[in-house]
């Protein structure tokens, strides 16, 4: 075969007819082009129904505080839209809205004229000043409140996002990963059993975990939808501090409880000495745990309060092997509470923080999974704007997938939930004034996504957002959604499909 005359003839045909035609492994195989609207995102068509339905997005680019006045000025609302498909679909950089850019089907499923470029939100969030920005985003934030169980528990975190080159407001502190980097440390507020995040302090990275805490817990304890729900606050050990458990104990007016760790500092350790034998619960076997209450009042605390104690017994006599691979950190955990005895007993106060462990997976999913440390900026609003909006999107697609039902009762991360309600190839096909989607998928998973999308239907149908406050067609989610977070105190986990 001569290959020059190959490849000449192969040039022709595409200068000639715009086709490639290639010899493949099954035989010839002919490329084009072609002006059909196919995605490799079908599942946009589910989301943008149920954002249709939420008109979240919408209402927060009416309440939009720069004004544009430019016949050529971008719609806010397809910016807003634009950024959160862009965190949706995997993005960590303002230039990965490019991934979507050149797809026409996404700008026809979200209703945009077209999907706004890498500087369309900076360029809005330039005229922005901080506080300003944090009013306009505090609206869709305490929308997703009725969202919450009956009663929730309020978990407490805080994280390091590392910054590189000059960053305003970002600053050098606390940083186990890259020890003298600048980065901010956001502080989180988690609905716990529910992965939803409440409320997002952002501040420098030269502040501890308890910073601010207080400013942020009066936002969230201004709603009357968190007032009436929230019933304890719990925390690690940067937490266990003077002025936040005061706060929970101010006479007069109702306040959560709280449960936070305690550091084993000398003080804690002789207050642990002093606990009388007969005062340790469970039976003293070598490897197994006992709890043991009293109160105390350690330097700078105002009163003496709770705490509860919970220790791994140590063989007496250790050998060389059980001395090589001993964890002395783990022998002994310290809670401060404010529970009485007759409502959480010590053994369940434990429990109960250990369920607390469960938010860090919220912190792996944000960062790991979602762009919640990327989407740096030189400017400090265009990068807090940024981080703000990715929760709002991260908050939104986790009702979205708990409302799909495919695990009911339970929390999809964003690395499987996407491939199994968003990257599906897809065309749009219109004609006269319908458009149908049509999803490249097997015929056995069409029948599950069937399923989900019916209950998706079936819960919209049910509400009416346009004749309710906004916000409100939170209340009517599945029951599995607002289970009652003491539940598996007293009984085993209620069935999530009840």
């Amino acid at each position: 075969m001569n290959t020059s005359a190959s490849l000449v003839s192969l040039h022709l045909m595409g200068e000639d007819k715009e086709d490639i035609a290639l010899d493949t492994l099954p035989g010839k195989i002919t490329l084009t082009r072609t002006d059909a609207a196919l995605t490799p995102y079908g599942g946009i068509a589910a989301w943008s129904g149920f954002l249709k339905h939420l008109g979240l997005v919408e209402r927060l680019a009416d309440h939009c505080p720069v004004r544009r006045t430019s016949p050529n000025a971008a719609p806010v609302r397809e910016i807003l839209h634009s950024f959160l498909l862009s965190a949706l679909v995997e993005g960590r950089r303002f230039c990965h809205v490019h991934w979507l850019m050149d797809d026409p089907a996404v700008a026809t499923l979200m209703g945009m004229e077209r999907v706004r470029g890498e500087d369309a939100l900076p360029r809005l969030a330039k005229e922005l000043d901080p506080e300003t920005l944090r009013e306009w985003m505090q609206r869709p934030q305490t929308e997703l409140y009725a969202a919450l169980p009956d009663q929730f528990i309020a978990d407490w975190d805080s994280t390091v996002n590392t910054r590189y080159g000059h960053q305003e407001d970002a600053a050098v502190g606390y940083n186990p990963h890259k020890r003298g980097r600048k980065s901010h440390h956001p502080l989180i507020c988690v609905a716990a059993r529910t992965r939803l995040c409440l409320h997002l302090e952002w501040r420098p990275g030269d502040t501890v975990s308890a910073t601010d805490w207080q400013p942020a817990m009066e936002k969230l304890w201004a709603h009357p939808t968190v007032r009436e729900r929230l019933w304890l606050n719990r925390g690690d050990v940067g937490f266990g501090q003077e002025a936040i458990l005061a706060w929970h104990e101010v006479t007069g007016a109702p306040r959560p409880k709280y449960l936070f760790k305690l550091k084993l500092t000398s003080n804690v350790r002789r207050a642990i000495a002093r606990v009388p034998g007969p005062l340790w619960e469970g039976s003293p076997t070598v490897g197994c745990q006992q709890t043991a209450q009293t109160t105390v009042k350690l330097h700078g605390w105002s009163g003496e309060r709770r705490i509860v104690i919970v220790r791994t017994l140590r063989p007496v006599n250790p050998s060389p092997q059980d001395q090589f691979w001993a964890t002395p950190e783990d022998d002994v955990a310290v809670y401060v509470t404010n529970l009485r005895t007759d409502e959480a007993s010590p053994e369940q106060v434990a429990a109960l923080y250990d369920r607390r462990a469960d938010t860090e997976n919220v912190f792996d999913e944000l960062k790991n999974q979602w762009g919640f440390r990327g989407y740096c900026s030189g400017r400090a609003v265009v990068t807090e704007l940024a981080a703000r909006l990715v929760l709002l999107t991260y908050n939104l697609w986790s009702l979205f997938t708990r409302l799909m039902g495919l695990n009911p009762g339970h929390h999809s991360e964003a690395i499987k939930s996407r491939r199994d309600f968003l990257f599906m190839a897809a065309q749009v096909v219109e004609s006269g004034r319908q458009r149908t989607v049509k999803l490249a998928v097997k015929a056995e998973w069409w029948k599950t996504l069937k399923a989900c999308y019916e209950r998706l239907r079936t819960w919209l149908a049910s509400t009416a957002p346009q004749l309710e406050e906004p916000g409100q067609w939170l209340r009517l989610l599945p029951r599995q959604y607002t289970e009652n977070p003491l539940a598996w105190l007293t009984q085993s986990a209620p069935n999530p499909s009840s």
